[in-house]
């Protein structure tokens, strides 16, 4: 599976729809999918290991996927994009 690449217009257009979405401070709902063997869901974590988190993570019935959701009140839509763009980093992730 390619690995989609989001440009800087992706971004800007996500951080206005926030904007217009939400009021700041505001809950926001991360959701992943990841390889269950290896360490990514060890670095995942660790990106919102400052945050005040609720963490919500499935395996798949075959155990090959992990789905994790992360829900967290965020000061601003810069802190989101953060967390995507640094997220995006991890092996084989998948960012819903």
């Amino acid at each position: 599976m390619a690995k989609k690449i989001h440009d800087q217009s992706f971004y800007q257009r996500f951080h206005q729809q926030l904007l217009d979405t939400s009021s700041w401070p505001a809950t926001y709902v991360f959701k992943f999918i990841i390889p269950s063997s290896g360490n990514a869901q060890d670095m995942l974590m660790q990106l919102f290991e400052d945050e005040t988190v609720t963490s919500l993570v499935r395996k798949s019935s075959k155990g090959k996927y992990t789905s994790i959701s992360i829900e967290g009140t965020f000061a601003h839509p810069d802190v989101i994009i953060e967390k995507y763009k640094a997220s995006a980093k991890i092996p084989n992730i998948i960012q819903l």
